[in-house]
């Protein structure tokens, strides 16, 4: 009905769209974040609690809440960029939100022993990564430097590929009005060419 995206898609790649709209609710999402942790941390030193929270931490916070968005965000791009409507989305949010709930199911374990295997295994999990190793990282001694900088890297790497993905899908499923797409397409339309 609105030819928007086609005017959109005639100015700029799939790609860039998708990225464009991925960072702009980054942005949105870390300002909000600084906001109530200014907040937060002003409380904490009025009431005589701000010794209790290290820079640091408020760094790898801003740093791995960064990553999540990106992470999760590429996911809902991708899986907005297959559908048309409301109802073909919601059938598709269960496999997302199975891996956004991993982290909350299995951090009780990773506080019990934060350098078990299993641990390490699933803190570099990429979208458990933000999470769980911001936990390992709040643990002392914390998990060793490579860890965490592989956890970044794979991270990033993840989320870029469902940008790219959620670029080509959305190219393709633009195409595809009133049709409800499945996995199976979508993955044959993030590999053609």
């Amino acid at each position: 009905m609105s030819r928007i995206s086609e005017v959109l898609i005639g100015s700029i790649t799939p790609y860039e769209l998708m990225m464009g709209k991925l960072l702009g609710s980054a942005a949105v999402s870390v300002l909000l974040a600084m906001i109530y942790v200014s907040g937060g941390v002003f409380m904490a030193n009025r009431y005589g609690y701000g010794d209790a929270i290290r820079p640091t931490d408020l760094a790898w916070l801003f740093l791995f809440l960064s990553m999540s968005v990106m992470m999760f965000g590429s996911i809902f791009i991708t899986i907005g960029a297959a559908c048309t409507d409301l109802k073909d989305a919601q059938g598709m949010m269960t496999p997302a939100m199975l891996l956004l709930m991993l982290p909350w199911l299995t951090w009780f374990s990773i506080i019990n022993a934060p350098e078990s295997p299993m641990s390490i295994a699933l803190s570099l999990f990429p979208t458990a990564t933000p999470f769980l190793m911001l936990m390992r990282i709040a643990i002392p001694p914390g998990p060793p430097v490579w860890q965490i900088a592989l956890g970044v890297v794979l991270t990033t790497i993840t989320a870029i590929g469902f940008v790219y993905a959620a670029g080509k899908i959305f190219r393709t499923g633009l195409l595809m009005q009133g049709k409800a797409a499945t996995f199976g397409e979508m993955w044959k339309w993030v590999r053609a060419d």
